[in-house]
Parts: C-alpha cells; sequence; structure tokens
C-alpha cells in the first residue's frame, strides 16, 4: 500500500513538472512596426534615445547589482539607423496568479532600426530574474539572485506589455517636441 501512494505521489508531482513549455529562443521574440509619418529618420533616432534614457533601467531592482546605473542604450550607429538597448520591466502579475512573483522582472534586449517615418522595434533575449530578496525579506537559504528562461506561460503575459511600449514609442515619436520656454514659461 505504501509503495502504490508513493507511486501516485511521484507522479503527480513528475505530471506537474511536465506541463512547464518552453519556447525557442526565436519564438520568444516581440516585433513590431512603429509608423511616424513625415517624420525624418535623424528625429526619429534622436527622440528614440530620450524615449529609451526615460523609460528603461538596466534593472529594475538597481540596489541589488552594481552595475544597473550603467545607460540602457548598448549600442548606437546612427548612420545606419540602429539603436540597441538591455533594460527590464516588472513582472506583470495583473493578469496573472503568481502571486509569488512579486519583484521579479524581466530582462530583455531592445533593437530599433530606424527609416524614415517608421521604426522597427523588436524585443529579444527575453529572461526572467530572480532576486533573492521578494517583498523586503531576504531568505538566508536561498540560491542567491539568478536568470532563467521564460516560460511559454510567462511570455504570454509579457508580449502584450511589450506591444504596449511600442505603442507607447510610437506615440512618442509624433508627439510634438515640448521645448523648454524659459524665464516665465511665456
Amino acid at each position: 500500500m505504501r509503495a502504490a501512494v508513493t507511486a501516485m505521489v511521484l507522479a503527480t508531482v513528475l505530471a506537474g513538472c511536465a506541463t512547464i513549455q518552453y519556447l525557442p529562443p526565436e519564438q520568444m521574440v516581440v516585433e513590431k512596426v512603429v509608423e511616424a509619418p513625415n517624420v525624418p529618420k535623424a528625429q526619429i533616432f534622436e527622440k528614440s534615445k530620450v524615449w529609451f534614457a526615460r523609460t528603461f533601467r538596466q534593472s529594475m531592482s538597481g540596489w541589488w547589482e552594481p552595475n544597473s546605473s550603467r545607460t540602457v542604450i548598448q549600442y548606437e550607429n546612427r548612420d545606419k539607423g540602429l539603436l540597441i538597448a538591455n533594460g527590464a520591466i516588472m513582472y506583470p502579475l495583473e493578469h496573472s496568479t503568481d502571486a509569488y512573483k512579486v519583484g521579479w522582472e524581466v530582462r530583455f534586449t531592445l533593437e530599433e532600426e530606424v527609416r524614415d517615418g517608421k521604426a522597427r522595434v523588436t524585443f529579444s533575449h527575453l529572461t526572467m530574474y530572480i532576486p533573492t530578496a521578494f517583498c523586503g525579506t531576504v531568505y538566508p537559504t536561498s540560491t542567491g539572485s539568478y536568470e532563467k528562461k521564460l516560460e511559454a506561460e510567462e511570455f504570454g503575459l509579457v508580449k502584450p506589455v511589450f506591444l504596449g511600449l511600442a505603442d507607447q514609442l510610437g506615440a512618442y515619436l509624433v508627439a510634438p517636441d515640448k521645448g523648454w520656454q524659459g524665464g516665465d514659461g511665456q
């Protein structure tokens, strides 16, 4: 009887682990072309750099890692119209039952190819960052902070966030510049 119960428990545990699905890296890419009619390439390039810097940080948990204060922009080539940045977003929990993932973040590479009137935005190299501390509590028996591949379900939750970020960039690119007025604002 004991052997039967043990076998059932083991089968249940193994079946639970088998439900985790991972996608190949080439399928964990979010790409979108944003239109910016009548906006020249040079202006899209410069506005994108500003938007990247205002929108992303190297890591959301910056107090955990000494390199988090680095710029998100890792490469820029104005002639080719190419920007590459590394950044992080908090894992979206509003549509998830994964409350234990509070404080987790999704790290990514953002590549933007700029042309006159449009830009192709690609989010790739997505990984989940799991911090040592949860809700301000450090667990002494934990293995420390680490990164892992996103599961298919997690990718399904973050994909709309990345598409929304691309839409925000598109809106920023076509918005009129608000220059500093100086003095009393007149």
